[in-house]
């Protein structure tokens, strides 16, 4: 078995559409995994919600069954898995900020909802005249 544990932030995504301006919409079943390997990046939306970016420009967006206090103000975590995977089963803990970056309290990952982009409509044009 392979011991993984990973320090997971929200970095800034340099991109043309900020992830965060992006919509993004459900885009099949959610699954219970994801390969800890594909994980580019994560963004913390709140204290109940984290989107997992993933290789080919696709995202999770993980639900957690209950709020995890400090998630969103701290928007940092940590998980051990003894996997290649990162499961609904697993658990994370928050890393709260400051100097020594102590642990926060740990709570349990819901499914990972597949999601897309949604596509971009142009501007309207105002009617010439």
């Amino acid at each position: 078995m392979l011991a993984t544990s990973l320090l997971l932030a929200a970095p800034a995504l340099a991109q043309s559409t900020p992830r965060s301006q992006q919509l993004w919409t459900p885009d099949g079943a959610p699954v219970n995994c994801i390969s800890l390997q594909s994980i580019r990046s994560t963004h913390v939306v709140d204290d109940r919600t984290i989107n997992f970016v993933i290789s080919n420009n696709r995202m999770f967006t993980n639900t957690l069954p209950r709020a995890c206090a400090g998630l969103g103000m701290n928007r940092a975590f940590s998980h051990n898995s003894r996997t290649t995977q990162l499961c609904a089963v697993n658990s994370i803990t928050v890393v709260q900020r400051g100097a020594n970056r102590m642990a926060g309290p740990s709570c349990g990952l819901g499914q990972f909802q597949p999601m897309k982009p949604v596509p971009a409509t142009p501007a309207a044009t105002p009617p010439a005249g």
